[in-house]
């Protein structure tokens, strides 16, 4: 897998179908917070037919839950980003990333929603999630 070509996420080695399937698996996850055996299956069996390494999927699947489940608690904008940028590791656009039933961040946060140096970072020590890429 490419982390750094841009065109990997525009493009991605993945059918339309699997796209849709993880959209879905995605959505019945947040929905319905069981992740059955079934749709492991299923998955698993896309995965094959596609020769897609199930287990990088399935690697990144635990991450974005875990990384949702801290952005739940706070609602804060830069963890959303990086929700956003972890659903492109599932082949989710920012259009498929949209449709999931995930509030956006709070409105009246102190953050800029477009500027990465803000004083909310500068508060923090660190990097929010930092723990999920290595730091």
């Amino acid at each position: 897998m490419q982390d750094n070509d841009e065109s990997y996420y525009i493009n991605p080695p993945v059918t339309h179908a699997l796209q849709r399937f993880i959209l879905a698996l995605v959505k019945n996850t947040i929905l319905y917070p069981v992740y059955s055996e079934s749709s492991k299956i299923h998955l698993k069996a896309f995965c094959k037919a596609e020769k897609y390494d199930f287990n990088a999927l399935e690697y990144n699947f635990k991450l974005f839950f875990e990384l949702l489940e801290d952005y739940r608690k706070t609602l804060d904008i830069e963890l959303y980003r990086f929700l956003k940028i972890k659903a492109r590791y599932l082949f989710l656009d920012e259009d498929l990333f949209n449709q999931l039933p995930i509030f956006k961040p709070l409105e009246n946060s102190e953050c800029d929603s477009d500027s990465y140096e803000s004083s909310c970072s500068a508060d923090n020590e660190g990097i929010v999630g930092g723990h999920l890429i290595g730091f």
